[in-house]
C-alpha cells in the first residue's frame, strides 16, 4: 500500500513537472518577438538597432503578462473549483464564476495585460523636463471609453437591484470586480496621456509616442473588454431568466459576451493582425 502511494505521489509530481515545462515553453513561444512585430510598432520597417530593442522588450513585457494572467487565472479556476466547489466549468452560466475555466482564464489575461503597463502608475517624474505649448494627445478610442464606462454603471446597479431584491449578493461582487478593473483602467490611461514631457532626442520622441499610442487603444479596448464580461456575468444570474421565454434570450447574451470579449482581447494584443505588411521604406 506504501509502494502504491509512492507511486502515485511519483506520478502526480511527475505529472505537475510536465505541466510546468510546457507551461513555460508557451510562455517563451507566445513571447518571442519578431521583427515583424517591430516593424509594425515602429510604424516602419527597419527602425534603427537601438529603438527595434526598445520596442522589442515592451512587445515581449505585454506577451509575458497576456500569457502569465491567463494561465494563473485558468489554474486560479481550477483549484477553487476542486477545492471549494467539487466541480470545475467552462462557460458562464449560473454556477460561480472563481470555478470557471474560461471566465479566470480572460480575467487574468485583462489583469494580465493591466500589469504590463502597470509600471506607469508608479513612474517617477522626470527630473529634467521640457516645457511645450502643445497639448498632450487625447487618449484614444473615447468611443470604446464612454461604452465601457456606461456597461459599467449599468452592471452595478444591476448587480445592486438583484441584491437588494433578496436574489443574492453575487452579482454585486462580479459588479464590484469589474469596477475595480474600471478604475484600474482609467488610472493607466490617465497615466498614459497625462505624464509629464521628459527631455528626449526626436526619435526617442518618436518611439515614446508610438508606445503611447498603442498602449492608450489597447487600454481602451480592455477595459471595455471587462465591462463586456462583467455585464455577461450579471446577466446570467438574472432572476427567473434560466427557464421560459427569456432563456434563449440569455443564452444569446451569454454567448454574444463572451464573443465580445475575446474580439476585443485579440485586438488589443501586442501582435500585428495577419494581414499586415511592412510597408518598405
Amino acid at each position: 500500500m506504501i509502494a502504491d502511494g509512492m507511486d502515485a505521489l511519483a506520478g502526480l509530481l511527475l505529472a505537475l513537472g510536465i505541466s510546468t515545462a510546457a507551461v513555460i515553453a508557451l510562455m517563451v513561444k507566445r513571447a518571442r518577438v519578431t521583427a515583424r512585430d517591430v516593424a509594425w510598432i515602429a510604424g516602419t520597417p527597419k527602425p534603427s538597432p537601438a529603438e527595434a530593442d526598445v520596442y522589442s522588450r515592451y512587445l515581449q513585457r505585454h506577451r509575458t503578462h497576456r500569457v502569465a494572467g491567463g494561465l494563473l487565472g485558468a489554474l486560479f479556476a481550477i483549484s477553487v473549483g476542486t477545492a471549494w466547489y467539487g466541480s470545475v466549468s467552462i462557460g458562464v452560466g449560473p454556477h460561480s464564476p472563481l470555478a470557471d475555466v474560461l471566465f479566470c482564464g480572460l480575467g487574468g489575461v485583462l489583469v494580465g495585460a493591466f500589469s504590463a503597463e502597470s509600471f506607469r502608475l508608479s513612474e517617477p517624474p522626470s527630473t529634467t523636463v521640457s516645457a511645450s505649448l502643445a497639448e498632450h494627445a487625447e487618449a484614444s478610442r473615447p468611443d470604446l471609453i464612454r461604452v465601457a464606462r456606461a456597461i459599467s454603471v449599468a452592471s452595478l446597479l444591476g448587480g445592486g437591484l438583484i441584491a437588494v431584491t433578496g436574489h443574492g449578493l453575487a452579482p454585486l461582487w462580479i459588479a464590484i470586480g469589474g469596477l475595480i478593473v474600471t478604475l484600474v483602467a482609467e488610472a493607466t490611461r490617465s497615466a498614459i496621456s497625462g505624464r509629464r514631457r521628459p527631455v528626449l532626442s526626436s526619435r526617442a520622441h518618436v518611439v515614446d509616442l508610438r508606445m503611447r499610442s498603442f498602449a492608450s487603444t489597447s487600454i481602451a479596448r480592455l477595459q471595455l473588454a471587462a465591462a463586456v464580461l462583467t455585464a455577461t456575468w450579471i446577466a446570467s444570474r438574472v432572476p427567473g431568466a434560466d427557464s421560459g421565454p427569456l432563456f434563449p434570450v440569455q443564452i444569446l447574451v451569454e454567448i454574444a459576451g463572451l464573443v465580445i470579449t475575446v474580439v476585443l482581447l485579440h485586438r488589443a494584443s501586442p501582435r500585428p493582425p495577419r494581414k499586415w505588411i511592412a510597408e518598405p521604406s
